[in-house]
Order: structure tokens, then sequence, then C-alpha cells
């Protein structure tokens, strides 16, 4: 399959990535703490979450809802299993983040800079550094 040479008609960019989490406040803290992510507001939708800026108009949804998906016996590496992949600077402050809390983490086994870890519901996250 080849990239198109122009742009899909009317997509400009991703606006949110919702992820479901067994607790929203405990979630928020955690994405605040290793992706530095403010806060934002959020409607009453009848169920609890939180909304959190990621970057250039783009949002994480923290949707606080029963999981349907399975969280045990997920690959350890989250490059095998679905996952967001974030654009970074640099991996290096997000790595010493999550040493600093004791998170586990993996890098990319294809040796580009880039590192894997999963949230505190299974969700599993890439960071990538600009080359």
């Amino acid at each position: 399959m080849t990239t198109p040479a122009v742009a899909v008609p009317g997509i400009e960019t991703i606006d949110h990535v919702s992820v479901l989490v067994a607790d929203a406040e405990a979630a928020a803290g955690f994405y605040q703490a290793v992706l530095d992510l403010v806060r934002i507001d959020r409607p009453a939708l009848g169920f609890p979450g939180v909304w959190l800026h990621l970057a250039r108009g783009m949002d994480l949804h923290l949707l606080q809802l029963p999981n349907p998906d399975p969280t045990a016996h997920r690959p350890a590496h989250g490059g095998r299993d679905r996952h967001v992949a974030l654009r970074v600077a640099a991996t290096e402050p997000f790595a010493a983040r999550l040493t600093a809390l004791g998170w586990p983490f993996t890098r990319s086994y294809s040796g580009r800079d880039a590192l894997f870890f999963r949230d505190r519901d299974g969700n599993a996250w890439e960071l990538t550094a600009r080359n």
C-alpha cells in the first residue's frame, strides 16, 4: 500500500485519544507525572472521567468505564500490542520520570530511539524521538 501524495480531504489531525481506566483520578495523576499533561475542562457525560491536553489541539480522554478487554496476558513489550505512539523531542526525560516512579518500560527492539510503557490499566504507549 502506498501513501497518497495528497492528504485525504477533510481529515486534518487527530482530535483526541480515549482510553478506559479503572480510576480516572489516579490515571490522571499518572499521566500528569509521566507526560506532564494539563487537565482541561470536561462536560458532564454521566460517568467519571478526566480530559488532559496532549499536544497541538490533541487531547487524552480518560474514561472510567468497565474495560471489556483482558488486561492480563498482554505482551510485555507494548510495541507488540495495540498502542498509541507519541512523537517527542527526546525519550530520556520520560525514561527518567518512569525510572523515578519505579515504573517499567522497554526500549524499541528495532534500535530506534523509542520507549514503551503501560499505564496503570494496561494501555500501551510508545514515545518515539524525532530523528
